[in-house]
């Protein structure tokens, strides 16, 4: 009995709110830039908050410290950023609203 509850408590512990780590840190990331795109390229699908909603129901804030969540935050919004000063902010934006536009549909 003892070594059933020893394994279940591991089990447990390895993925305790059902969320999967890495797929929580690409809907952050995912939302991260999104944010990026609807202040810089002016979008207004909110899909930022649709896909932070998303995260928050799946338990993934329980799966990070805050510091981890604040350097994801860097590198997204530093990646973007580099990335738009790169190309320019029009030829940024307008390849980004394709994507854009079919996350907004899967996150109504």
């Amino acid at each position: 009995m003892q070594k059933i509850v020893i394994v279940m408590y591991l089990l447990v512990g390895i993925n305790l709110y059902g969320a999967d780590k890495a797929e929580c840190e690409e809907l952050f990331s995912t939302a991260i830039h999104n944010f990026y795109l609807e202040n810089s390229c002016k979008y207004d699908k909110h899909i930022s908050t649709a896909i932070r909603k998303v995260f928050e129901e799946q338990g993934c804030t329980k799966l990070f410290t805050d510091d981890d969540m604040k350097r994801l935050n860097s590198e997204v919004l530093g990646d973007s950023y580099q990335k738009m000063n790169k190309v320019g902010r029009d030829e940024f934006c307008e390849s980004n609203k394709v994507k854009y536009d079919e996350l907004g549909e899967r996150y109504r």
